[in-house]
């Protein structure tokens, strides 16, 4: 009997022991960034990545939410793509989030926003991304994937489009031609030949149609994963709960 209290106690010892190991070996780094744009609005995004001995930098994942949305409905996806030994760049998009001030810190939230504004997205994207890479040193644009929902997705293609250094993949969650003033087709051209994941939901017939006619401009491969619930954009993330890890896998095979 106590030999077997001796191997008990030696395995819980050594179970704590790998445990506490593993929690220093995988420490999240999370840095806040904050751009000022050329119209005095101020950008917040949050940039994550586990801690990995030996690795200066890290290939980057870039996420941009859904209209409505922000950074932080995002769900499991950016501990997953973390622990998959990604950076992740997680932005609130203008109007959003904890991007809703100037620098007078006067308050415009997106439900006020003209086409105009939302035709604004892709700059402050790409003032993240030049910010980014000279305030942390651990990400690499030069090996990224961008993940965006709705507007995110047309923001992505749009941004992909300007970047000299072109993405690995995009992932684009229900992309339309034209959101908000931000038309993809010709843009989709322009990029190049980046590969394309395209997700809808099979409820949401408009994002379906609107997928098949993507699919013609796209030059990199476009591939459909569609989903049975959930409606648009980052609305179908808690509905789907293998989506994330769907996500993950599908960059792990573009991004090293």
């Amino acid at each position: 009997m106590k030999t077997i209290k001796k191997i008990l106690l030696f395995t819980l010892v050594i179970f704590i022991l790998s445990s506490t190991a593993q929690n220093a070996y995988c420490k999240t780094i999370t840095k806040e960034l904050e751009v000022q744009t050329k119209d005095a609005k101020i950008i917040k995004a949050t940039v994550s990545y586990v801690k990995i001995d030996g690795v200066k930098k890290y290939s980057t994942v870039v996420l941009l939410h859904s209209l409505g949305y922000s950074s932080v409905d995002w769900g499991n996806l950016i501990p997953d793509l973390n622990n998959a030994g990604y950076a992740v760049i997680a932005i609130d998009l203008r109007g959003h989030g904890k991007s809703v001030f100037n620098t007078k810190f006067q308050k415009r939230a997106w439900t006020y926003f003209t086409t105009k504004n939302y035709q604004k997205f892709p700059s402050d994207v790409l003032a993240v991304l030049d910010q980014a890479q000279k305030q942390v040193k651990a990400v690499s644009l030069d090996n990224m994937a961008i993940v965006g929902a709705d507007i995110g997705a047309n923001t992505a293609v749009l941004v992909s489009k300007e970047l000299k250094k072109k993405p690995k993949t995009l992932v684009l969650i229900s992309p339309t031609t034209n959101f908000k003033g931000l038309y993809i087709p010709i843009a989709m051209v322009e990029m190049g030949a980046v590969p394309v994941l395209s997700m809808a939901s099979n409820k949401d017939v408009y994002c379906l149609n609107e997928q098949r006619s993507l699919a013609k401009f796209a030059q990199g491969g476009f591939y459909a994963k569609n989903y049975p619930q959930g409606g648009m954009g980052m609305m179908m993330i808690k509905s789907n709960p293998s989506m994330s890890q769907d996500i993950v896998k599908w960059i792990i095979r573009y991004l090293k």
